[in-house]
C-alpha cells in the first residue's frame, strides 16, 4: 500500500514537473513550482527524487525510451513505411505525452548548449539510420540523409502547432500522415 502510493507520488510528480519544463524550460522551472503543482512540499518531493536534476533526468529517460519505442514498432514495417510510421508515431506520441514533450524540451535545451556525447545525437542517428535503410530498399531521395533527418524532425515537432483540420478537430497524426505523404513524395526530386 505504502509502495503504491509513493509511485503514485512520484508519477504526479514527473507529470506536473513535465508540464512546467515543456512550457517553460528547465532552467525557469523550479522545485518549488513542481511542488505547488502536485500540491505537496519540498519535503515530500525530495523524498522521491533528490533534485531537479534528478526529475530531467527520468523526463530524459522516458523520452529515450518512447523514441526507442517507436523506432522500433517502426522497423516492422519495409523501410519507407518504417520512417513514414516514426514521423507520424512522434507527432501523436508528442501531442498525447508531455513527458516526451519535456523530455525534447530538455534535450534541446541541452542540444543548444552544445553539451558533448548529446542524447539527441542519438534520436538523430537514429532517424538517420531509418533514412539511410529506406534509401538502400530503394527510396531514391536527392538529399543527405542528415537534411532529411531535420526536415521529418521538422515534421513530427510542427504537427504540435498546426491549425485545426476542416472537421475542427486538431488530430497531429493526421496532419503528420498528410505531411509526411508530401515531403516524401517531394524528397525524390534533385535538390536545387
Amino acid at each position: 500500500m505504502k509502495q503504491d502510493r509513493s509511485r503514485r507520488t512520484r508519477e504526479r510528480i514527473l507529470d506536473e514537473a513535465a508540464v512546467e519544463v515543456s512550457t517553460h524550460g528547465y532552467a525557469h522551472t523550479t522545485v518549488q513550482d513542481i511542488t505547488r503543482r502536485v500540491g505537496m512540499t519540498k519535503g515530500a518531493f525530495y523524498g522521491q527524487f533528490d533534485s531537479k536534476e534528478a526529475v530531467a533526468d527520468a523526463l530524459k529517460s522516458h523520452g529515450l525510451a518512447k523514441v526507442e519505442e517507436l523506432s522500433a514498432l517502426a522497423r516492422e514495417d519495409d523501410p519507407l513505411s518504417a520512417l513514414g510510421r516514426f514521423v507520424v508515431g512522434l507527432a501523436q506520441c508528442l501531442h498525447d505525452d508531455v513527458r516526451l514533450r519535456a523530455a525534447f524540451r530538455l534535450l534541446t535545451d541541452e542540444a543548444e548548449a552544445q553539451l558533448p556525447g548529446h542524447p539527441l545525437g542519438e534520436v538523430v542517428e537514429q532517424v538517420v539510420g531509418m533514412v539511410e535503410r529506406a534509401r538502400r530498399d530503394g527510396w531514391s531521395v536527392g538529399h543527405a540523409p542528415d537534411d532529411v533527418t531535420r526536415l521529418l524532425l521538422c515534421v513530427a515537432f510542427a504537427a504540435q502547432t498546426m491549425p485545426f483540420t476542416a472537421d475542427g478537430e486538431h488530430h497531429p497524426g493526421a496532419w503528420a500522415t498528410w505531411a509526411w505523404g508530401r515531403v516524401s513524395r517531394s524528397l525524390h526530386e534533385a535538390p536545387p
